[in-house]
């Protein structure tokens, strides 16, 4: 039986992926900084939202709502076009509420506040950004068990989520392997995007995407380049070895 997928709607990258993510995938997103996890990850549920009226919901733990909006709108996306259907969920907004009952665990109630948006509006795909800034705010004792209980919980709402995380290098520029994220999450997720800037010339940096795993999907595993214009991103052959 055929496993069914969500699309992306970034030119070149559904091809990469073997057909899109599938359903309920928990996928790591992993890249040092400035490698545009957060736009990519966003420009992702825009499309869903704008193509198909998918419900999605960004929850930003390291942005408030109106900083991610902003940038979001600088890099050329119609952040009011889709409003209704992505749905920002703050780190602010969340703490506010937390301090209004201290007796309630950090954890639990991002998964509560997660499920009332499921059952209320329902939720297609999820972004998760970031899982440092989830470890600090959740204070994990014993990180791959929350984890592991964390992505199951995510797999069980139904949804299909992009986990953010910052890639552990300080040479991102030396040879063609990407930043590695952290071993834990690498075994507990589904599928793993890993973002990285590879130098081609002494004065030229190209972004490169691979998909390192994906289960369920006949995937490429080869480096692309990851192209950013005019608000829109596209996957294509790599402009040098």
């Amino acid at each position: 039986m055929e496993t069914k997928k969500i699309s992306t709607y970034i030119e070149g990258l559904d091809e990469v992926l073997g057909g899109g993510f599938p359903v309920g995938h928990v996928v790591l997103l992993s890249g040092l900084p400035g490698t545009m996890k957060s736009t990519l990850s966003y420009a992702i549920l825009h499309r869903n939202a704008k193509e198909r009226g998918a419900r999605c919901l960004y929850v930003s733990l390291e942005q408030t709502r109106k900083s991610l909006e902003d940038q979001m709108a600088a890099m050329g996306f119609d952040v009011e076009g889709v409003r209704g259907d992505v749905h920002i969920l703050d780190v602010g907004t969340i703490q506010k509420e937390i301090g209004k009952s201290a007796t309630k665990p950090w954890m639990e109630f991002l998964r509560r506040t997660l499920t009332t948006k499921k059952d209320i509006d329902g939720v297609d795909l999820i972004v998760v950004d970031s899982l440092e800034a989830l470890e600090v705010l959740a204070k994990f004792s014993d990180r791959r068990t929350e984890l592991f209980q964390f992505f199951e919980w995510l797999r069980d709402l139904g949804a299909t989520t992009l986990v953010l995380a910052e890639a552990a290098s300080e040479a991102p520029f030396l040879g063609l392997e990407a930043p590695q994220p952290r071993r834990d999450e690498t075994f507990l997720a589904d599928g793993i995007l890993e973002l990285k800037m590879h130098q081609i010339t002494d004065v030229e940096v190209q972004r490169r995407i691979r998909v390192s795993k994906m289960r369920g999907a006949h995937h490429r595993t080869g480096f692309s380049a990851l192209v950013f214009e005019d608000g829109r991103f596209q996957v294509t052959s790599v402009i040098s070895v």
